[in-house]
């Protein structure tokens, strides 16, 4: 083996790092239950098919890992669950009971520069919502978002919405004067504006036959009134919800994937992460794609572990967190450890979460460093005295007290 180091891109995840993502998974998990949303999962291997003419060729082609199967057929390690869930859903569309409200969180693998906030490997929580009403499944989504962050301890001041409108953006674009046929290498740029060079700007506004000027022009287009009264009903409606402070229309939110049909949007930082921290869309035609007989609309976002773990350190909102679950210690010493093990064993019995100190040779001072440097919050101590006595001595470890009880009392009290 020449280097002990995994892939470029890719994780080696120590307890400590476990211990982030746990929190991170258990936030987003709390929210989906709160809301009303299933989870469900899907292969983490997919058929090249299922992605074609389906989401952007430039992650289609740049960004995926592909592999060859036995019958030579293109599998790719999936870049996104968007493709996957339209799948499920068009093939067992008969037998699931429409509004759907879906949650997965799960790996994800993106061949691309790997840089802060930014991994080839990463888990992904994805929300989406499938049927319903658009403007109600719209404001959820959004709400969903909204929650989200704000679980995660993070305020109004810390990140922003921005929302858009694919549909409404063609509209705007043909009123300017610009073709259909140029309009998806439009939106293109738009989408990239923030990751290429003022040359490669010129370059692909050049090809399109625009300037920057014209650029500028078309882009600080203003919303006329026949064509937001979408956006003021959905307006009003967060207002309802108590999240419009949140939100702000901007036109330049176009998101990258192909499928995205009407509502788009993206969460964007108020400090110092530059890169949107999620988003989404509203996917009118993905499911057809797969099934014809099925006209099923969705809407959903996507956000990465690595992603929301940058922006709460960022804001350092990360809490204390332990990389242990346990309740007691139970220290061990020489000659003792049958008592030791028959306490442990009763405090797991009784659903007490517990460990035995693994070594008997070690003074009480090692094993209380142990239970400090690992954040267990009581110690339950047997030592000859207390073995002839028939009791313990529990210390609780963040107050610095201690106190003699039997052990069913330690067991009446942490239970």
């Amino acid at each position: 083996m020449k280097t002990l180091q995994p892939l470029r891109g890719f994780r080696d995840i120590y307890p400590k790092e476990k211990g982030v993502q746990r929190f991170i998974y258990e936030t987003v998990q709390k929210v989906a239950d709160e809301l009303g949303y299933e989870s469900y999962d899907g292969p983490v291997v997919e058929p090249m098919d299922l992605y074609i003419n389906k989401t952007s060729e430039e992650l289609l082609n740049r960004q995926t890992f592909q592999i060859k199967d036995k019958k030579d057929q293109t599998l790719v390690l999936r870049p996104e669950m968007t493709p996957t869930l339209a799948r499920m859903i068009a093939t067992k569309a008969g037998e699931l009971t429409l509004p759907l409200k879906l949650f997965n969180f799960g790996l994800r693998f993106r061949y691309e520069a790997p840089q802060k906030g930014r991994s080839r490997e990463f888990n992904q929580a994805d929300f989406d919502i499938l049927g319903g009403e658009q403007l109600i499944t719209d404001a959820e989504i959004l709400k969903t978002l909204v929650e989200l962050f704000l679980s995660l301890g993070s305020t109004q001041r810390d990140f922003k919405i921005l929302i858009s409108s694919r549909d409404l953006l063609n509209k705007i674009l043909i009123r300017e004067g610009l073709s259909e046929k140029t309009i998806p290498s439009l939106l293109k740029i738009i989408d990239d504006v923030d990751k290429i060079s003022d040359k490669e700007l010129d370059s692909r506004l050049n090809k399109l036959g625009l300037t920057k000027e014209d650029y500028s022009r078309i882009i600080s287009s203003k919303i006329k009134p026949k064509d937001s009264e979408y956006f003021d009903k959905l307006l009003d409606l967060l207002g309802q919800y108590g999240i419009r402070d949140f939100i702000d229309i901007n036109l330049s939110v176009v998101r990258g994937l192909d499928y995205y049909t009407d509502l788009v949007f993206e969460v964007k930082d108020l400090g110092e992460i530059k890169r949107s921290l999620g988003g989404g869309g509203r996917y009118k035609n993905l499911v057809s794609e797969y099934n014809s007989k099925v006209n099923v609309s969705g809407v959903g976002f996507a956000v990465s572990d690595v992603m929301i773990e940058e922006f709460l350190r960022e804001k350092n909102l990360l809490p204390e967190i332990s990389t242990k679950k346990t309740q007691v210690l139970v220290t061990v010493f020489p000659d003792l450890l049958n008592e030791s093990v028959n306490a442990v064993k009763k405090l797991r019995e009784n659903d007490i979460s517990s460990e035995l100190y693994l070594e008997s040779d070690k003074k009480l001072d090692k094993q209380l460093k142990y239970a400090d440097k690992n954040k267990i919050p009581y110690v339950l101590l047997i030592g000859n005295e207390e073995k002839e006595k028939n009791v313990v001595k529990l210390k609780n470890m963040k107050e610095r007290t201690e106190e003699t009880l039997t052990l069913n009392e330690v067991v009446k009290k942490l239970s």
